[in-house]
């Protein structure tokens, strides 16, 4: 399973910058003190049990912004790729476009390698679907990766999860 391990709750998350399919560039430091995060990454919307689980996300997208916390979806796909599945899902947080050197690990890594959600060796890494939840201080207060596709993510257990950050 790699280093899926790397990051346990109580640790600080690694910050990072990415681009959004608007064109935008976001990452933690802008949310520091000001939102919690729920972090969801995925290798492609295009494949059917990420996309279900972003539309999982989207329902009670509101009920957690009453949380005071915003959803940051990443994934490996072009950001046109995005756009157009948000457009067409009505996804209404950001998608942001996963960068950075898979194949030469001794360049600047990825925001997945950072996080240790990466699977398989250089050329052919993918994604561990992976839920972190952040608080505004940079805490990771819960983290889940999925390591089976039939592995469910439930929004019911992390609003919960988002009620307990107090």
């Amino acid at each position: 399973m790699g280093n899926v391990n790397r990051l346990r709750v109580g640790l600080f998350a690694p910050d990072f910058i990415l681009g959004d399919s608007e064109g935008r560039k976001l990452g933690l430091s802008h949310f520091s003190g000001k939102k919690n995060l729920l972090l969801f990454f995925c290798q492609t919307l295009k494949d059917p049990v990420c996309l279900t689980r972003s539309e999982e996300l989207n329902h009670p997208y509101d009920q957690i912004r009453l949380r005071d916390t915003e959803v940051l979806a990443l994934t490996r796909d072009e950001r046109w790729i995005s756009r157009r599945i948000k457009q067409e899902k009505k996804i209404q947080f950001p998608i942001l476009k996963i960068e950075g050197d898979t194949q030469y690990p001794c360049r600047a890594p990825s925001v997945s390698q950072l996080y240790g959600i990466e699977v398989g060796e250089f050329g052919g890494k993918l994604l561990y679907p992976a839920v972190f939840i952040v608080d505004k201080g940079g805490t990771i207060r819960f983290r889940k990766v999925y390591t089976q596709p039939t592995h469910k993510l439930r929004a019911e257990d992390l609003l919960c999860e988002l009620d307990n950050l107090g």
